[in-house]
């Protein structure tokens, strides 16, 4: 298996907020920080997507995205049944594949194990995923009404489900995808990163 994998770090902290009230004074506002990764953390960004701010990925064009399934399973090379899950696998409007995992602030594991294992469900995916699969859990998520998701997500009526899903599978199995670390993880997400897998005859 090879890597090729290109990521933007951010190594300041997120500045402060300031609300201004009606006299034109300015107030900070308090930091806050998640102690349970699936009861805030991932309840937070399945409320509100804005939350990735796709204008910092691409400003000219900030991307939006549609939930294709939250806890995303992942399969076992060894056995091809799920066994793992991605917090939340998302779509943008280009049809970029984008992976999303929560961590909490203090989570020391974040620079290393949790990067590694998210780039190794990725490459699982990539390889056992097909277009049924995700327009299965797409279909799920938006309640059997994913053709309007995709259209509201393109701004483009004839925009096809079939068109939509074929493009997201074109991306995915060259490895072209983009991982999302949410949740008081210093990575800010690069416009795109490529996986390329090559296989060495065990599955």
């Amino acid at each position: 298996m090879s890597w090729d994998v290109r990521v933007w770090k951010e190594t300041r902290p997120m500045p402060r907020v300031f609300a201004v009230d009606n006299d034109s004074r300015t107030v900070s506002w308090k930091q806050v920080h998640c102690a349970d990764e699936d009861k805030e953390l991932q309840k937070l960004l399945q409320n509100n997507f804005d939350l990735l701010c796709g204008e910092q990925i691409k400003p000219d064009n900030p991307r939006r995205w549609l939930l294709i399934k939250r806890e995303m399973p992942v399969p076992d090379p060894a056995t091809t049944a799920n066994r793992w899950s991605i917090d939340f696998f998302f779509v943008a409007q280009d049809g970029m594949p984008t992976f999303v995992e929560c961590k909490r602030y203090k989570d020391t594991r974040a620079r290393r194990e949790v990067v590694g294992q998210m780039l190794e469900y990725a490459a699982n995916g990539q390889y056992y995923w097909d277009k049924e699969i995700l327009r299965k859990y797409g279909e799920g998520t938006a309640s059997g009404k994913l053709s309007e998701g995709i259209t509201t997500l393109t701004r483009d009526n004839s925009q096809t489900v079939d068109a939509f899903l074929d493009s997201l599978i074109a991306k995915l199995k060259v490895g072209e995808i983009r991982l999302i670390f949410y949740g008081g993880i210093t990575v800010r997400a690069p416009q795109y990163c490529r996986i390329s897998q090559q296989s060495n005859g065990t599955r």
